[in-house]
């Protein structure tokens, strides 16, 4: 009988946990803000710069004209990383609490991230590998998809405020889901060049838009407030 009771009171909701719950969201949100400002910093340091790279003002249009794609991935880095911030901070903003389960799905996708730069990094070293381009595109997916499925845990949890209504809790699917669906699209763009695969995270824009306008015809989305 005892056993029983430890057992279902890890599990019943307590006054107790929630407020070590509301500590950790506290705790975890400023874990995750400084992972983000430190890998746009990592992202910015890749950019070139003459004392490191050793070139001076006469090889600066040599080296900006010959490099532009390296240097477009990086830019493109910078903005998809702002964005999963400003998705996380979206998140984060509407929910009253987390727990263990939530805090591992945020951190495995920041690590997603993290080395999603990583291969930024040694794409910008060994420029038009297939391979690295391919991973960029994997870790972002799996970032992006691990961000929808942390908050379908949280809702399913009841992590969320009570101020999102209904309809604003499953449109926020529709503000995660766009980065990792081009991140998969760009996948087989890799096989036509690093110009293709650059170019492919343009569909950010028709995907984003495509996922608004037919919203109502995605399943998991039942549009209906309360």
């Amino acid at each position: 009988m005892m056993i029983k009771k430890i057992l279902s009171s890890k599990t019943e909701i307590t006054q107790a946990l929630i407020e070590r719950g509301e500590k950790q969201l506290f705790r975890l949100a400023v874990i995750i803000d400084v992972l983000y400002a430190l890998m746009i910093y990592k992202l910015f340091t890749l950019m070139p710069n003459p004392e490191i790279d050793g070139f001076g003002r006469e090889e600066l249009y040599k080296v900006l004209t010959e490099s532009y794609l390296n240097y477009t991935v990086i830019i493109i880095g910078l903005v998809l990383v702002i964005l999963y911030w400003g998705m996380s901070n979206l998140q984060f903003g509407n929910l009253s609490r987390t727990d263990s389960k939530h805090s591992a799905l945020s951190i495995l996708q920041v690590f997603s991230l993290m080395l999603y730069i990583y291969f930024v990094r040694l794409d910008a070293e060994f420029s038009g590998e297939v391979l690295l381009m391919q991973l960029q595109s994997l870790f972002l997916a799996i970032a992006g998809f691990l961000s929808v499925g942390s908050w379908y845990y949280a809702i399913k949890f009841n992590l969320v405020s009570d101020a999102p209504s209904k309809v604003e809790k499953e449109t926020m699917y529709l503000k995660f889901l766009p980065e990792p669906v081009v991140s998969v699209l760009t996948l087989p763009l890799a096989y036509f060049g690093p110009m293709v695969w650059t170019l492919g995270w343009l569909l950010l824009i028709p995907v984003g838009w495509g996922l608004k306008k037919y919203r109502h015809h995605i399943r998991f989305l039942n549009l209906k407030n309360d």
